[in-house]
């Protein structure tokens, strides 16, 4: 790369960084990261950037829409009392039968 495309990238695109799952490192971070195996113990685990990536890989990206929930669960959570209700019911109804074929 010749003089003028590095004042170019830098002015335009900005200056070189290293990202590590969608964040920046920083120049004195030169710790590792990833899966931390202590050799004496055994004992392995992840490192705090890859455990919080793991929790929110899944999440919604910023800036897109969330997605509309289905038409079973809008109808269970429209109706959410009843579906307790009928849990409740059927569990006391199961415990009875089996109280009942038990007993005799």
């Amino acid at each position: 790369m010749d003089p003028t495309d590095a004042f170019f990238t830098q002015t335009v695109v900005g200056a070189p960084f290293t990202v590590l799952l969608g964040r920046r490192r920083q120049p004195g971070g030169t710790d590792s990261e990833g899966l931390r195996i202590d050799l004496a113990t055994g004992e392995s685990r992840l490192s705090r950037l890859w455990q919080e990536w793991a929790v929110l890989h899944h999440a919604t990206p910023p800036g897109s829409a969330r997605a509309r929930p289905g038409r079973v669960r809008r109808l269970m959570e429209r109706h959410a009392l009843w579906v307790a209700i009928l849990g409740l019911l059927s569990l006391t109804g199961s415990a009875v039968s089996w109280g009942l074929l038990l007993w005799k």
